[in-house]
């Protein structure tokens, strides 16, 4: 039963980290403002119709700013990317950001004063398991905020500090998933939970049993 023991130590230890920080700054949601802008439709020269006759299979098509001009970002099944971003007034695809234009993006988003430490790419992968090339922009403040940043899209896609990474380790151990932290229906979690009520119903019966033992012999 020390197994269970250890156990309970570490769900008290690692539960009170989690309600004790809200679940949106664990999640980096203060760490950059939203990723709006004010829209001139009359500076917009390529419709949505071109770019639909240009793109017949686009789907999810979206009119946003980025690097203050306006562009269409959307998913299409051709080609290789899964995202593509078109230029709104002259309908030219954009290509990949570049490492300055990832700092403009992360430090037009970011709330807070630090200057930017480390930009560095990373290939990543998305839902669909496709490769996506990103960059890692980190400022130097105590919880070493860090962006990423799509090279497709200029869209940031997550937000990350040391309190997030403390966070994920606690909860693998919460969960008994030291992998990936994904898998809560795991064998090692069933089984501990198992022991720990037969634990708890055993403590409670010898309780029980005590106590009446101590009555009788009272009596």
């Amino acid at each position: 039963m020390r197994l269970v023991g250890v156990q309970f130590i570490l769900w008290a230890i690692t539960g009170l980290y989690m309600v004790c920080l809200d679940i949106h700054f664990i999640h980096g949601e203060p760490l950059a403002h939203p990723q709006s802008a004010p829209l001139q439709l009359k500076d917009i020269s390529y419709s949505t119709a071109q770019l639909l006759a240009d793109y017949p299979d686009a789907t999810d098509i979206k009119l946003v700013t980025l690097l203050q001009k306006p562009v269409y970002r959307f998913r299409s099944a051709a080609g290789q990317r899964a995202i593509h971003v078109v230029d709104a007034i002259t309908g030219e695809p954009q290509d990949l950001l570049s490492q300055a234009q990832a700092s403009t993006i992360a430090d037009d988003a970011y709330t807070g004063t630090a200057a930017i430490n480390t930009v560095s790419p990373l290939i990543s992968r998305d839902a669909s398991g496709a490769l996506n090339p990103l960059w890692v922009v980190s400022f130097d403040d105590v919880a070493s905020s860090t962006l990423y940043i799509e090279q497709q899209s200029g869209r940031i896609i997550r937000r990350r500090h040391h309190y997030w990474y403390v966070f994920d380790w606690l909860w693998r151990l919460h969960i008994m998933d030291y992998d990936d932290g994904e898998n809560v229906t795991n064998g090692w979690l069933r089984l501990v939970s198992l022991l720990s009520v037969l634990a708890a119903v055993s403590g409670l019966a010898l309780l029980l049993l005590r106590l009446t033992l101590r009555k009788q012999a009272a009596v």
